[in-house]
């Protein structure tokens, strides 16, 4: 059977999704995914309006539409996954509340000046290839970037086997947390959460003892101020954040890099005038998001527009696809490091606003700054050897993308 071409598994709407849009632009019409049982949405007033819609829920087992038998059959196979991270009454709200209240001061400023430091040693490292080498696989020489850089802040030493593991589980453990995961990729996701838990966990009572300037200890230091917080939720709540900020970031850079090298005339602009950067960071979001669908749940039917959601369904918001909404975004088809980006949905809206906002901005930010200051705009892509992972569907993952740099 032959899936349809807003279909997240395949790989036309993984790797070019535009033509997708401008069709549905022309009305903004809800897609059904029977296989799924699920609507695709992509205009952007529903896409907003959906992103923290009273009756659309993030969290599977809190919908009260899921059969309670496959549940806890899930909840057995999976017990990391299903009951220490996502279920339970009222679970989703309350730990939002608290990862809100540990982070509320957005890393204190001495926090924000060691995630500087922190991002612009690690890209100057890890992304060394492109100041020196003539051939590389983009994708091989920026991906452990955002995992080196979160790893770090938290204190993780990178001579121990503790940082190896947490860089190998982090992947695994993003790529198995959606609703309709597979299950082998849920039973790889379970050894992951196990592992980055009690790394985490290991962490966060050697905090306790000896304090260091650190993200671990700015939050346990919070947490112990409150006095009502059990460390086990602050492990969790690290761990959400890690989710929140790492695997977008990741694919992000691959992404960046392509659209500057497919656009240098906004390359050689940002590179002249750095005071586009950070602008041109949000556009590079907008022009190619990492991010392929949010998923939530209707607990009710919902009616929008003058479409229906049925009570059930899972509802696929494309992010991406609300960026190229041309009623909001004028000839979205250009890339425009100078545009008016002014209720930009790339890192979510509402409840559901990315915690890993800041630190992701750095890091992209950091990269293009270093993507500009050493890579010439002849470099070259080779597309007959670009290759992309259309099996996940929350992310558009490029795996491999070659390029000829001088």
């Amino acid at each position: 059977m032959s899936l349809p071409s807003h279909h997240p598994f395949t790989l036309e709407y993984t790797s070019n999704p535009q033509p997708v849009f401008a069709d549905i632009h022309t009305d903004n019409r809800f897609l059904p995914l029977e296989d799924l049982g699920a609507v695709a949405v992509h205009g952007y007033d529903a896409v907003r309006a959906f992103c923290d819609h009273p009756l659309m829920t993030r969290n599977f087992a809190e919908s009260g539409v899921v059969d309670k038998q496959a549940m806890a059959e899930r909840a057995e196979r999976w017990p990391t996954l299903e009951n220490s991270l996502s279920t339970g009454e009222g679970e989703e709200t309350k730990r939002a509340n608290l990862l809100r209240v540990l982070l509320a001061q957005d890393f204190r400023p001495r926090m924000i000046r060691k995630m500087a430091t922190t991002v612009s040693e690690v890209v100057s490292k890890v992304c060394a290839p492109l100041r020196s080498e003539s051939d590389v696989d983009v994708v091989k020489v920026v991906q452990e970037v955002p995992l080196i850089v979160i790893s770090t802040l938290l204190g993780i030493d990178e001579t121990t086997k503790d940082a190896e593991l947490f860089l190998s589980a982090g992947p695994s453990y993003f790529r198995g947390i959606n609703p309709i995961a597979s299950d082998s990729d849920r039973d790889k996701a379970e050894v992951a959460a196990v592992t980055m838990i009690d790394i985490l966990g290991r962490t966060v009572e050697n905090r306790r003892s000896n304090p260091q300037n650190d993200l671990v200890s700015q939050v346990v230091e919070i947490a112990d101020n409150r006095g009502d917080v059990d460390p086990m939720d602050v492990v969790r709540a690290v761990v959400i954040l890690v989710a929140a900020g790492t695997d977008t970031t990741r694919l992000t850079s691959s992404l960046a890099i392509r659209t500057l090298l497919d656009n240098p005339e906004a390359m050689e602009a940002m590179r002249e005038d750095r005071s586009l950067v950070k602008n041109g960071m949000m556009e590079l979001l907008r022009y190619e998001s990492p991010t392929k669908y949010l998923v939530r749940v209707a607990t009710q039917d919902v009616e929008f527009e003058g479409q229906t959601v049925p009570k059930g369904s899972l509802v696929l918001l494309s992010i991406m696809g609300a960026g190229w909404d041309p009623r909001v975004f004028p000839s979205p088809e250009t890339f425009d490091p100078q545009r008016d980006l002014r209720g930009s949905l790339s890192f979510g809206f509402g409840s559901g606003y990315c915690l890993g906002s800041h630190l992701a901005r750095l890091q992209v930010t950091t990269l293009v700054d270093f993507v500009l200051d050493h890579l010439p705009s002849t470099a070259t892509i080779d597309r007959s050897q670009t290759t992309w992972d259309a099996g996940n569907l929350m992310l558009r993952e490029i795996t491999s993308m070659p390029m000829h740099i001088r």
